[in-house]
This record gives C-alpha cells, structure tokens and sequence, in this order.
C-alpha cells in the first residue's frame, strides 16, 4: 500500500498533516484580509540560523581574546540584524489582501486569482510574494512577486490548478517577505471565502 509506505519513510508527516489542517480550521474565512501582529508569524531563513551561529563564534573568540574590536563587530552585526527583523516584520504588517471572486474555468484549466494588495505606508513595501499551499504546507504553485506602492495597492494574479468539476473552496493563499535581508522570513495564512465553479 502506498499511504503505508509513505508513513513509514515519513512517520511525522500524519502527524504535521493533522497540526495543519487544525491550524487551517481555525482561520475565518474572509475576502478581505488586515494583516496585523495577530496573524502574521516571523521564523529565521537558514542564513539568519547561520548568522546566529556566526555571530555566536565571534563573541566567544572575542571574550576568549579579550578583543574590543571584536565585541564591536558582534554587536554591530546583531543590532543590523534586529533592525532587519524589524523591517521585515513591518514590510508584511498593515498590508490589506482583497480576492473579488474568481471567473468559472472548465476542468483541467487553472484558475485565475485576482489578489489586490494595498497598503496606507507612506513607503514602498518590496519583495511581496504570494501563492497556493498544498496539502503538506508546501508551495503547490509558484509564488508571484511584487513591490505595493506607497500609499497605494497593485493586483497580484495567482494561479491555481482545479482538476474535477464542481463548486470548490479556494485553497490557504500564503503572503510572505524575505526583505530586506533574507535572514528572516515573515509570512501568513489566508483562506478566502469564495467559491470558483468548474465546468465540466
């Protein structure tokens, strides 16, 4: 049986599977999203772990040296680093998600999603990505990538593969930023309200 074998190379995948679809119940399904501190979560990238171990090392070899040079160069490499958690947080937050509802498509043909982002910042907001999670919680379509104007909104289109006929849910869209420096990644989780009808 393939599920058999599949849980037996992957044991915590049923397990992670559970977790996500409790997590995803638990979201409101709405048209309009207000992305607040409330619904969007920040994590380290691998390169910000790496920096954290480096900058690890450079203060033991600094307190080990007794080097005030080095001491210099930690703090001023964690404090850049803080600040880049800030701005990335911030890049995300205050972003307002609208998806009107999706044109019918026939089975097979992907459907095409309309994604206004629109932001009051009196700054550009770059590097926005956006896309459709799968079942595992990983990318099951390419992500799109945009800057929002100051002070204005942009249409971002994503694509979604519907394969039978039928009146569908939309899928958990996911918003994510990796600016400015990519050593933390700030994402959230949206479920949309609206249906798309698939002919046959």
């Amino acid at each position: 049986c393939p599920d058999m074998a599949a849980a037996w190379r992957h044991p915590m995948r049923p397990l992670r599977q559970r977790l996500q679809r409790w997590w995803h119940s638990r979201l409101p399904r709405t048209d309009t999203l207000l992305l607040t501190q409330r619904n969007v979560y920040i994590l380290p990238t691998r390169a910000g772990w790496m920096l954290a171990f480096t900058l690890l090392l450079l203060l033991v070899a600094s307190i080990n040296y007794q080097l005030n040079l080095g001491y210099l160069l930690t703090f001023l490499l964690a404090g850049t680093a803080a600040v880049g958690m800030h701005v990335c947080h911030a890049n995300l937050r205050g972003l307002t998600l609208h998806l009107p509802s999706p044109t019918p498509v026939h089975a097979g043909q992907a459907v095409q999603l309309d994604v206004r982002l629109t932001s009051e910042r009196a700054r550009t907001r770059h590097g926005i990505g956006m896309g459709v999670l799968g079942e595992r919680g990983l990318q099951m379509t390419a992500l799109a990538w945009t800057d929002v104007p100051a002070q204005g909104s942009v249409q971002l289109q994503v694509a979604w593969p519907a394969a039978q006929r039928g009146l569908h849910a939309l899928p958990t869209l996911t918003a994510l930023t990796l600016f400015p420096l990519g050593t933390f990644r700030v994402w959230t989780l949206w479920r949309p309200a609206a249906t798309v009808l698939v002919y046959p």
